[in-house]
């Protein structure tokens, strides 16, 4: 694996054009008891829970931000991203590491995974969990920056990686994106892996990529309605049980960080700018403009978004450590969908992992440890990475734990 010390322009605000300034980018179960929240809160028809894995469990080495994940046969993998050894020592790495919550035997923990050859290190990438083919499931990275020697500007990428866990190798698709581009998103189009995947730039006002896999070829599907400006470090999510997906936050060229939410319909290829319900300069009604949130969908009208990184007053860079639900109103005939914003954990919340940008949140699936108890609406994401502006990049474990639930009545820790 080829490590290359540099230092590059990764700590300002990113830009949409040319290479990203900012890569705003199994359990022990005494220490997990030790750990866990205890009291829930509460939000609509929903639980949502924190709970801190501790260092037990091991973690990812180098501590790393602005880097990809995607799950695997309930494994999550994480590839690549921007490795900081110390303030001194920091660099775009390309290796492979693997968390598998059931493991049996000995307690699990992150290992990283030995593959013949590795793609091209980088940062700001995108990811999905994919079909290859009718029989093979992969993870495809699609994009992204190799920031290279301090000063150089670097490379931004366009090439397809897809890695499978049937023989722990890295493939090159024979196509590629055929434009350089990272600080995008990417989902599957339907429910699960899918041989069709959806990305989307700072170049993609009028349009969408989407990569037939199979086919193998890129498509610019052109769209309708109201489409986002242009913007890099946002976060998309397929809806579960649905054609809709939804897209949050982001920054503009100019720094601009943006707290919009838009909804594009895969089956008419039509967006539509959702609005929030209350009072749309309530500070509480909804999340602060941002760049780099985890979001991840839970049904076909619910989301929860994590983190990021803000503007300060000051015009700095905050990490935020807030924790909402996006709750959908689905349109009436002739009308538009409306958006609830519901704070969960609030900026700086003890139960919550520390702020942070550029982080992964993934599905996994239910941990050994957890077993006893629950029920089958539980859902499990891991938080991975990330960084929290000039001070510290984050190689600690947390779990976000949401059900549904019938209580709803807030609680207060």
């Amino acid at each position: 694996m080829k490590r290359q010390h540099t230092t590059p322009l990764s700590r300002r605000m990113a830009t949409t054009s040319g290479p990203p300034s900012s890569h705003l980018t199994t359990f022990v179960p005494l220490l997990l008891l030790l750990f866990i929240v205890t009291v829930p809160r509460m939000a609509s028809a929903w639980s949502v829970d924190w709970i801190n894995l501790g260092s037990k469990i091991g973690g990812i080495s180098p501590p790393r931000s602005g880097h990809v994940a995607f799950e695997l046969d309930g494994k999550v993998f994480v590839f690549g991203g921007y490795a900081e050894e110390s303030p001194e020592k920091r660099y775009p790495i390309n290796d492979l590491w693997v968390y598998d919550p059931k493991k049996e035997g000995e307690p699990a923990s992150w290992t990283e995974v030995n593959t013949p050859s590795s793609p091209q290190q980088r940062l700001a990438a995108a990811a999905v969990t994919c079909k290859l083919d009718d029989k093979t499931t992969a993870g495809l990275v699609v994009g992204g920056w190799d920031s290279q020697e301090a000063g150089t500007g670097g490379v931004i990428l366009q090439d397809l990686q897809a890695y499978m866990q049937h023989n722990t190798e890295w493939k090159e698709l024979s196509f590629d994106l055929e434009e350089p581009t990272s600080r995008l998103c990417a989902v599957t189009l339907g429910d699960g892996p899918s041989s069709k995947v959806l990305v989307h730039n700072h170049r993609c006002t009028d349009h969408v990529i989407v990569l037939d896999l199979i086919a193998s070829k890129m498509i610019r599907q052109p769209t309708l309605g109201t489409a986002p400006s242009a913007r890099g470090l946002h976060t998309c999510a397929q809806l579960p049980n649905s054609s809709k997906i939804v897209l949050f936050g982001g920054a503009a060229q100019s720094g601009d960080m943006s707290n919009e939410l838009f909804i594009l319909d895969s089956h008419t290829w039509t967006w539509e700018s959702v609005e929030v319900e209350g009072d749309p300069d309530a500070s509480l009604s909804k999340p602060s403009p941002r760049a780099s949130p985890c979001l991840v969908a839970l049904d076909e009208q619910t989301c929860v978004v994590f983190g990021g990184a803000s503007r300060t007053n000051e015009g700095g860079l905050h990490g935020c450590s807030d924790t909402w639900l996006l709750e959908l109103v689905p349109a009436s005939e002739g009308g538009k969908t409306k958006a609830k914003w519901k704070l969960v954990y609030p900026d700086g919340a003890e139960e919550s992992p520390p702020g942070r940008n550029a982080a992964t949140l993934t599905p996994l699936s239910k941990p050994a440890v957890l077993q006893n108890g629950g029920d089958k609406t539980e859902q499990y994401f891991l938080l991975s990475g990330g960084w929290y502006p000039f001070r510290t990049t984050y190689a600690d474990n947390y779990l976000l734990k949401v059900s549904k639930t019938d209580d709803l009545v807030a609680k207060d820790s």
